[in-house]
């Protein structure tokens, strides 16, 4: 389990999830009400209140509730959400009856936006983009050791807290796993699926993860006016995976080594400008020091005795 806590938008102190069990007919959730309705996949998102807290429901639409195929889709998003457990990965709960809408995936509420929103209501600066972009890549090194490719790495499934700006990586409905055989087909957004992938018998791989990745990256760093993110991003987005970083580190070190050499390009700036303030303060104390001698003298000149005599008295 990763020691890591999150900040905000994480439904706190589960705790002992045996309350979950108890009423398995409708769950006891309340105040159950659509969120979100996916128009070409097989599932539906409701938000619900339970015991004072809120959570996300998912479930199959009602045409496809009863196909054993999408029944079991949906058991393995369950299955491999349950096994991931990170502050940036929306953390799923159990999986159970709920009242007139069948099986549901309990998960987490985020109280947050998607990027898509994020990007657009406001400023984004590179600043929050490479916030994002490395709690995205936690993330990812998190559910790629534990030997799954979410395959459907965009926006609209990362969530951006209100309190924090911390990411939650939502959505494992197209996600691949070496222990299940559902549902292996191509699968991604057009955008930021990786091109191999929509070839004939492509395997998911954390590649197609780094290329969705790229575009994402791509995608922030064209609202944030970001050449050295655009540029990372370009490289985790190349059309020929082996072209790729190879792995998450090397995609930290690529941002880090760009981050450190224009920090290295501001620290010489600040020190030549700091050394020229310097130097402009030295020659303007040397005028101060000679024009009161100059003075004096013309003084002298104009205004003879008592110029003179004034001196004297010095």
């Amino acid at each position: 389990m990763n020691d890591k806590q999150p900040t905000s938008g994480f439904v706190s102190d589960i705790g002992d999830e045996s309350d979950f069990n108890s009423t398995r007919h409708n769950g006891g959730f309340t105040n159950i009400s659509e969120a979100y309705v996916s128009k070409s996949g097989f599932t539906r998102m409701f938000s619900a209140v339970r015991y004072g807290k809120r959570y996300m429901l998912k479930c199959l639409k009602p045409d496809f509730a009863y196909t054993p195929t999408y029944r079991q889709a949906l058991m393995k998003e369950f299955e491999i959400g349950l096994q991931l457990d990170h502050p940036n990965i929306c953390r799923t709960i159990s999986m159970e009856p709920v009242e007139e809408l069948g099986e549901c995936i309990v998960m987490e509420y985020v109280d947050g936006e998607n990027l898509d929103t994020a990007v657009t209501s406001g400023t984004f600066t590179e600043e929050k983009a490479r916030k994002i972009a490395a709690q995205l890549l936690d993330a990812m090194e998190y559910m790629h050791a534990k030997q799954t490719v979410h395959r459907d790495i965009k926006p609209s499934n990362i969530m951006v807290t209100h309190r924090g700006g911390d990411v939650k990586l939502i959505d494992f409905g197209l996600s691949d796993s070496e222990t299940f055989c559902v549902l292996k087909i191509p699968a991604g957004t057009i955008g930021y699926i990786a091109p191999e992938q929509l070839l004939p018998g492509a395997k998911s791989d954390p590649s197609a993860d780094i290329y969705s990745f790229g575009k994402v990256l791509e995608f922030m760093a064209e609202a944030a006016h970001s050449k050295s993110l655009a540029r990372v991003g370009r490289m985790c987005a190349a059309a020929d995976r082996e072209h790729r970083p190879s792995d998450i580190a090397r995609i930290r070190r690529l941002l880090a080594g760009k981050s450190k050499s224009f920090a290295v390009v501001n620290a010489a700036l600040v020190a030549l400008i700091a050394l020229l303030l310097v130097v402009i303060g030295v020659m303007t104390n040397a005028r101060q020091d000679t024009r009161p001698e100059t003075v004096a003298t013309d003084s002298v000149a104009a205004d003879g005795v008592n110029r003179v005599v004034d001196s004297n008295l010095w």
